[in-house]
């Protein structure tokens, strides 16, 4: 019986390895990261100066297909492969550029890890998500459906999506450049350490804000407005770098950690 176990875990190991592909490529030089795909893409911090990619195939389950390509060479309109994954990668100047090149038909998500320093510029497309974690330098993110996960971060930051949500943990904050995080229809949630220093622009047009910090909020002078503005400026810990949530259709939730 222990036998038969220990085959089938074999087996598995073997089937994880054969789906899953590999990448790496120095980062020697390079201040800035962008990256295009059409998946989700899990990004964080590797202990060494190079970029690195695995990824995890979608339609690796026909034989047939796979076994008419052998020998061949794919083809893709946006680009050349040059690391065996369908990705892209170039280089301009001091930014490194990844491009995904399959459909997302194809693909089930990518784990990436770059350096500590290095600028992150996220581009996930119409269907993917992103999540960051422990990245220190200046972070772009873009989704369309997708939600937008940052934990461990320090910004400065910039987060857009139309449909997904924002959530949003901060190590601490960095001063140097505005925070902006936004969201068409999704909620946004953002933790901050209580001794933040910031100026808040906090705009919901049919949701709610919500927060723990103390937070007053200057009431309008003269004739009452019809309706509500919805947008709320204010100061936490005397004020500091400028952080802008805003939201559509769904709610904000500021808090401290």
């Amino acid at each position: 019986m222990k036998t038969l176990k220990l085959t089938f875990v074999l087996c598995l190991c073997i089937l994880s390895a054969q789906a899953q592909k590999a990448y790496k490529h120095s980062l020697a030089g390079i201040k800035l990261v962008k990256i295009y795909t059409n998946t989700t893409v899990n990004l964080s911090v590797g202990n060494t100066n190079e970029l690195q990619i695995r990824s995890n195939k979608g339609n690796n389950s026909n034989k047939n297909r796979n076994d008419k390509a052998k020998g061949l060479k794919a083809l893709y309109a946006d680009g050349s492969d040059n690391t065996g994954m369908g990705i892209e990668i170039t280089k301009d100047g001091s930014t490194l550029i990844v491009k995904d090149l399959e459909s997302f038909m194809k693909r089930s998500g990518f784990k990436m890890k770059v350096a500590k320093n290095v600028q992150v510029y996220l581009n996930c497309g119409n269907l993917g998500g992103a999540k960051i974690n422990g990245i220190t330098s200046e972070i772009e993110v873009k989704t369309n459906t997708g939600d937008i996960d940052l934990v461990n971060i320090t910004g400065p930051a910039t987060a857009r999506t139309n449909t997904g949500n924002v959530n949003v943990k901060f190590s601490s904050v960095n001063q140097s450049n505005p925070i902006s995080l936004s969201t068409a229809t999704g909620d946004i949630d953002v933790s901050l350490p209580s001794s933040t220093k910031a100026n808040l622009s906090l705009k919901s047009t049919l949701g709610s804000v919500y927060t723990d910090f103390d937070i007053k909020v200057k009431k309008s002078k003269g004739l009452s407005p019809i309706g509500n503005p919805r947008k709320i400026n204010t100061k936490i810990n005397n004020g500091g770098v400028l952080i802008s949530l805003k939201s559509s259709t769904g709610n904000i939730y500021l808090r401290k950690k």
